[in-house]
């Protein structure tokens, strides 16, 4: 069987022309040994092993799935051997510091490779790249001893992390969380408690698990100011173990390789990460990293999709074209061009904007420069929930149109389109619903800084159009990215000013927004690979005309939908909920 292949060539575009990875990592001390070949070298070597090791697995563990039996879960046939291939390969060690055997590579390689993996195999990046989540939250506010003894476990494959947050009585609302904590005579805590919906947090890939548990001590307050956070293994240091108990897996529309499960702590050895009754802002970096890697599943899963149908539609035979020929192939229809174009806009966009937020972590990390880090911290604070909340949304658009192009032979198993449109749900579920991804967009970052980051994006946007307003031909998409720039601020002036007195107006905008300021970033995207293709390729090479003809068809026929989530934002809505309470009891 022959299966897509990873979207290498697309990757190195924005590798060596969109973002000058060599200028980039000159600019940055950690990396200034590196260049551009050596992340090339690596991305190359690990599309392979997506390619030839993970990818055949992807169906059967849709269709096999992980299994429970006595409170412990076997991963899909495949899944153990190519963990082990993954460790022995050292990408767990990929973004690691030297100084703990890792290889300390930029934090876009990660990004770049996790794509693939989530190209390959969705189930696998679910289990392979939250280890680096969990170092992220460890390397920020774990103790030194913590930090020695697990960081150099999660880098080396040795352990693997869950994702193990929800509870029974409180999902996405923390503040709900019954978890109890209580200190041991040995200085450590023993936790007791329920979590749904817990990622990876059973199965036979190592023999230890490590669970980062939010949990309440005795004298703590209520809501979200009132968790702590601990770090909870699986087994203790001497291979017992430690009263995690796996209760089940969750039956799932899809992601069937990846093992979530119901846990139950009872009194399990912990210890306290970051101080006391601060376990979500330990916590955030962990959370943070997550959002951007749904990001990632969500362009690795539409590229899967993309290609399919792409190919689908420059063999398949039906119907006339526009030109009489008949039978001619799908891709001849106008209405099917149009939806291949349209999932490579979001895709295609969505994968540059997302790895130019992984170099912004870079910068914020790793550059000299104090201007330079805090407005990387900014933007950051802005592109995490738009690339979460926006990017996973345009996944199910892109993924629904390549079923559309398979018609009946997408919604059966054996082209495997209704397995990407399934998989990809989770995607605007998990790490914080569409909704939470836009309330914490609007309202906390920005209307609490009073726009303030808003600001700081109109700022890069400008800069960068000045920098290249040179260029007659880019002002086909610069002209309209001004335009929706200006619409975008005048929105956002308008929800800040509204916010004091009509709170829950301004709540009911948020997703519309998201999507609006998400537009804006695209459509900054689009306009910067455009100035890539019109500044750096050669014009007659069919490959980087597309591109532009992509961008032309985003700015055309996507990007218009600003205008009516403009409307829709600044509209006056009633509150039905009295109307809906009624129609129920009805």
């Amino acid at each position: 069987m022959s299966y897509p292949s990873p979207p290498l060539r697309e990757l190195r575009f924005i590798l060596h022309e969109l973002l000058q990875a060599d200028a980039m990592l000159k600019a940055l001390p950690r990396y200034e040994q590196l260049d551009a070949q050596i992340l090339d070298a690596a991305l190359t070597e690990f599309s392979q092993f997506a390619g030839e090791t993970l990818a055949p697995l992807d169906a059967l563990a849709d269709q096999v799935g992980c299994t429970w039996a006595g409170g412990e879960v076997t991963t899909p046939p495949g899944f153990k051997a190519a963990w082990q291939a993954y460790k022995e390969l050292g990408w767990p060690l990929l973004c690691a510091d030297m100084e703990i055997g890792g290889h300390q590579l930029p934090r876009l390689l990660f990004s770049m490779t996790s794509e693939f993996t989530a190209f390959a195999s969705h189930a696998f990046v679910m289990i392979a790249a939250v280890n680096h989540c969990a170092a992220a939250c460890l390397r920020k506010s774990a103790s030194k001893p913590l930090r020695d003894r697990w960081l150099p476990a999660l880098a080396s494959g040795e352990v693997l992390s869950s994702m193990c947050m929800s509870e029974p009585a409180a999902g996405s609302d923390l503040g709900l969380i019954q978890s109890r904590a209580t200190l041991d005579t040995d200085g450590t805590y023993r936790i007791n408690g329920s979590k749904i919906f817990a990622s990876g947090a059973e199965h036979d890939l190592t023999p230890s698990i490590l669970h980062l548990v939010l949990a309440r001590l005795p004298d703590s307050p209520g809501g979200t100011r009132g968790l702590s956070l601990f770090l909870v293994p699986k087994l203790t240091d001497q291979g017992a173990p430690n009263g995690v108990h796996c209760d089940g897996l969750e039956h799932k529309m899809g992601l069937h390789g990846s093992p979530t499960c119901s846990l139950r702590f009872d009194q399990a050895q912990g210890w306290l990460v970051g101080a006391p009754h601060e376990g979500l802002l330990a916590l955030f970096p962990m959370m943070n990293e997550a959002r951007l890697l749904s990001a990632l599943q969500a362009i690795g899963i539409s590229e899967k999709a993309l290609q399919k149908s792409h190919n689908y539609a420059l063999e398949r035979r039906q119907g006339r074209s526009a030109e009489g020929v008949a039978p001619c192939r799908l891709v001849d229809h106008p209405d099917v061009e149009r939806m291949l174009l349209a999932q490579r806009a979001w895709t295609e966009g969505g994968r540059a904007l997302t790895h130019w937020t992984a170099t912004l972590i870079d910068d914020l990390e790793c550059h000299p420069d104090h201007a330079v880090r805090s407005e990387a911290s900014e933007l950051l604070e802005l592109l995490t929930p738009i690339a979460k909340g926006f990017l996973t949304e345009n996944a199910q658009f892109s993924t629904s149109l390549a079923l559309q192009v398979f018609g009946g032979h997408g919604y059966v198993r054996e082209t495997g389109i209704e397995q990407l449109v399934r998989d990809v749900r989770i995607t605007t579920i998990y790490e914080g619903t569409t909704g939470i991804q836009a309330q914490d967009l609007l309202i906390r970052k920005i209307i609490k800084s009073e726009g303030g980051r808003f600001q700081t994006f109109e700022r890069y946007i400008l800069r960068w159009l000045e920098k290249t307003q040179d260029l007659p031909q880019l002002q086909q998409f610069a002209q309209p990215l001004r335009s929706l720039l200006e619409r975008t601020k005048a929105v956002t002036c308008e929800l800040i000013s509204q916010a004091p007195m009509q709170h829950r107006r301004v709540l009911g905008g948020c997703t519309n927004y998201l999507r609006l300021i998400g537009h804006l970033a695209l459509a900054f995207t689009w306009t910067r690979i455009a100035h890539t293709v019109l500044t750096r390729a050669s014009p007659t090479d069919g490959w980087y005309a597309l591109k532009l003809e992509t961008a032309r068809f985003y700015f055309s026929q996507l990007m218009p939908e600003t205008l009516a989530l403009e409307q829709s934002i600044l509209a006056e809505t009633a509150d039905a909920r009295d109307l809906l309470t009624l129609a129920t009891e009805n």
